[in-house]
């Protein structure tokens, strides 16, 4: 059975662009976080340099103000140039998110370099930044460390080096999303709708929407992101653990499941893949 929150006027939507992509609007201004639309092959991450697909930008993408970006690697970073050399866009991220985007050409004057603990305010959007932390895959973190002395696009993959990671909470008038990158439930401020990976688990998932006191959850990045957006889109690969199996894909509706025994009054929604969701209004489904 599914459910209704009920409308409110002037509320926030958003589309999920896959993986771990966000665009939230409001009132026709936009801003967007880890835009990933290029999906280069897997085969790239150990050879070869991919160029990031504009016209997919072009397509796919509205007008945004802002890009915010939770971390510099490649899923989250690669197609971020080309939406500020598209739209005019500001891009907000770290120091080696920085340094990327400055790389590519992109004008100084688009890119901020911002740390935890930030106030970012764009058009109707305030934006509070918060320490994230990354998964680890068995035991440790990929693509991580000081960023090669010389930057050369199109990058290997491999270059897109996290140093800092990010969580946000963007509120527009009354309506707020919490994009939260961590395990971590201390300082979760209080949020309207959770965007959360499932990788992190069903328990610690229930402990932020607990915590932000969220009326739903919307689950990213659990989509294969080394298949064509055009393509039908199913489960990612998960990273390798120490238990049977070793190599399995994520199961996103087990987790939504899981959240619901926990936290039973939150609902969990499945949103297909760029498709508008009026926040307030839309149908949050119960796995």
């Amino acid at each position: 059975m599914g459910s209704k929150i009920p409308l409110m006027a002037a509320s926030l939507s958003f589309r999920w662009l896959g993986t771990a992509g966000i665009e939230l609007e409001f009132r026709g201004d936009r801003i967007l976080i880890d835009p990933y639309l290029s999906r280069f092959p897997f085969r790239y991450t150990i050879l070869g340099r991919p160029v990031p697909k504009r016209e997919l930008v072009a397509r796919h993408l509205l007008p945004a103000r802002a890009v915010l970006v939770s971390h510099a690697h490649f899923d989250h970073l690669a197609d971020v140039p080309n939406v500020c050399r598209e739209f005019g866009a500001l891009a907000f991220g770290s120091d080696n998110s920085s340094a990327i985007l400055r790389a590519h050409e992109v004008p100084a004057d688009r890119v901020k370099t911002v740390n935890a603990g930030d106030v970012i305010s764009t058009g109707p959007f305030e934006v509070r930044v918060f320490a994230g932390q990354h998964g680890r895959m068995a035991g440790l973190l990929p693509f991580t460390g000081k960023l090669p002395a010389r930057l050369q696009p199109p990058l290997r993959l491999s270059n897109f080096r996290m140093d800092s990671m990010f969580s946000f909470h963007v509120r527009a008038a009354q309506d707020s999303c919490l994009i939260w990158n961590s395990p971590d439930i201390r300082d979760v401020p209080r949020a309207d709708f959770l965007f959360f990976c499932p990788l992190w688990g069903a328990r610690i998932c229930a402990a932020v929407a607990k915590s932000a006191q969220v009326r739903a959850i919307i689950p990213i990045h659990w989509d294969d992101f080394f298949s064509p957006l055009d393509r039908p889109h199913h489960p990612l690969v998960a990273p390798p653990g120490w238990s049977s199996p070793w190599i399995r894909r994520m199961e996103p509706h087990a987790f939504a499941r899981d959240v619901k025994k926990l936290i039973p009054e939150v609902d969990v929604f499945f949103p297909e893949i760029l498709k508008h969701n009026p926040l307030q209004s839309a149908a949050f489904k119960e796995e």
